[in-house]
């Protein structure tokens, strides 16, 4: 049986006659030991002082107490939690005391306020006297008010736990809101003020985050780095937002650290990718506005405009006329699947760009257009242009330097013969200067059109009408004769075919026409007028089909 139960053999000892002397004594000791409890505020530390002087004061041993902690029965010593048995002893009436054969248990009541009572068991060699049990009684009443206590500094010491965990959760709360409340206001601010290096530096400084923006095509056009901050790319969250909701906008990316909140940087994120979706709409509208004023300003430019007024419009957009300028053009001939209008004038403005040469850029009659002050590198232009496309095969081409509006339109004539002539030639891509055309420039000019004519028809005129009657390719085979000198070779490898049979065609070129192609004056006639034909029937900005003209011609 459990020492709980009253055994069947227990008596139920009276305290009637006293010796108060022995029993003064032992309540000295309990007192002592009751102030001990009543100061631990702890029900551990109670148990703890019970069953370290409960010898001393009672002459026996701490077995067990059972009580109510928290509406659960438990029993310390930890052992398995019990409820006290019934009937248990009423608080100051009387103590069990049972024989156990090698030892005595005294079982009493410890008291509580309201509920049923716990009991503490003690365990003695011999049988207590009554001055004992009077003592062991006392214990069980005082022994419950010090477990009452410590339970009420326990809950005291909980709920004062709770209030602060709750005030640390609120004040948190309240951070995280007034927090959230400066980005918003910092980002609502620089939406109407700031750059969008200022979005960048601030969210970079609000997150504790590197941040990276990108415009439509996925190019990195800013990127913000923590100074002093290192963290490996397995350690980071990476957040990407699309920049105002529209894809054509570009995005923006975030690498937060450990340490950082990715849910306040998500806000944060979020509130900057509006600010910069403003940001970029307006400079997107802005952009546009000049562009088209550019345009305008070019077209008319292009056409002829008084100096005075050129000057005024110019100088309207921020572009200052009163310097001499370049007058370029551009024509690629990318698959048609790559190319695009807004595309070619933005590659050649960012190839402009790099040089850092004022331009106005425009397409017109097929051609992309620049009107940049005087300076350009032609070259370095073409090699930008090439790694913009993907490609080398385009022709870049320059007019004569221009000093005053008027000459705008006389160098724009100039530039497209440039490129008329580049694309007609052995080389059709690259660059290329008017000032470098040489006997071409004659040959293009408008002002001899009708001599120039009379001389392709004087030389060329049988054999043109032969190829067309015949579906024949002569005259591009003469003019590649004549473009590599005479020389079998070269000749027969540019049209790709063998010498036989260019010796073949010569010889009818030669019956066809009735000229002597031993003549050097007759081979310089007939070159020039092959150039002239070249450049008379190629229309501006047309790729050249090179693989017509020199790979495969027809016999």
């Amino acid at each position: 049986m459990t020492v709980c139960e009253p055994a069947t053999t227990g008596t139920v000892v009276p305290t009637g006659e006293l010796d108060l002397r022995r029993a003064l004594t032992g309540l000295d000791g309990l007192l002592v030991m009751f102030m001990a409890m009543m100061q631990r505020h702890d029900v551990d530390e109670v148990i703890n002082v019970l069953k370290r002087e409960v010898e001393s004061v009672t002459g026996c041993q701490l077995v067990h107490v059972t009580f109510q902690r928290d509406r659960e029965w438990i029993t310390l010593p930890p052992g398995e939690p019990t409820k006290p048995a019934e009937p248990s002893p009423s608080t100051g009436e009387r103590v069990f005391v049972q024989d156990n054969g090698d030892s005595w248990t005294s079982t009493t009541a410890v008291a509580v306020l309201n509920g049923a009572p716990g009991q503490l068991v003690l365990r003695s060699s011999a049988r207590p006297d009554p001055e004992q049990l009077f003592v062991i009684e006392r214990l069980g009443d005082l022994l419950g008010t010090a477990l009452a206590d410590a339970q009420v500094h326990e809950r005291d010491r909980r709920r004062a736990l709770e209030l602060d965990a709750a005030n640390n959760e609120m004040a948190c709360t309240v951070a995280a809101l007034q927090h959230r409340e400066g980005v918003l206001e910092e980002f609502a601010r620089l939406a109407t003020t700031g750059t969008e290096l200022d979005v960048a530096t601030s969210l970079s400084r609000l997150t504790g985050s590197t941040v990276v923006l990108r415009d439509r095509f996925g190019h990195e056009t800013t990127r913000i780095t923590v100074a002093g901050r290192y963290q490996p790319v397995l350690e980071r969250t990476s957040l990407e937002a699309v920049i105002g909701g529209r894809p054509e906008l570009g995005t923006i990316h975030l690498e937060v650290p450990p340490d950082k909140q990715p849910e306040d940087a998500l806000f944060a994120l979020q509130y900057a990718g509006v600010a910069l979706g403003l940001l970029r709409a307006h400079a997107a509208g802005i952009n546009e506005l000049e562009n088209r004023l550019s345009r305008d300003l070019l077209d008319d430019l292009l056409e002829g405009l008084p100096a005075d007024v050129a000057v005024d419009r110019a100088a309207a957009q921020g572009h200052d006329l009163g310097v001499p300028h370049d007058l370029i053009v551009s024509a690629w001939s990318s698959e048609e699947g790559h190319r695009g209008h807004d595309r070619d004038v933005d590659h050649l403005r960012r190839a402009m760009a790099h040089q850092r040469l004022p331009c106005l850029v425009v397409r017109n009659q097929g051609l992309i257009v620049a009107l940049a002050h005087r300076g350009v590198d032609m070259g370095r232009l073409f090699d930008d242009l090439s790694r913009a496309y993907g490609d080398t095969n385009g022709v870049v081409a320059k007019g004569e330097p221009i000093n005053s509006p008027q000459q705008i339109p006389r160098a724009y004539e100039q530039a497209q013969r440039a490129l008329r002539a580049r694309q007609q030639s052995r080389n059709p891509y690259g660059f290329i200067a008017y000032a470098d055309l040489g006997v071409d420039r004659l040959l293009a000019f408008e002002g001899n059109a009708d001599e120039v004519e009379r001389l392709v028809n004087d030389w060329l005129g049988d054999l043109l009408s032969y190829d067309y009657g015949h579906g024949t390719e002569l005259v591009l085979t003469l003019a590649a004769y004549l473009d590599h000198g005479g020389k079998y070779a070269d000749t027969a490898t540019t049209l790709s075919i063998h010498r036989n049979t260019l010796r073949y065609r010569l010889s009818r070129i030669a019956e066809i026409s009735g000229h002597d192609l031993t003549d050097v004056e007759t081979r310089l006639n007939l070159h020039l007028a092959a150039r002239a034909w070249r450049l008379r029937r190629a229309s501006v900005g047309e790729p050249p089909r090179d693989a017509v003209r020199w790979g495969t011609p027809k016999p």
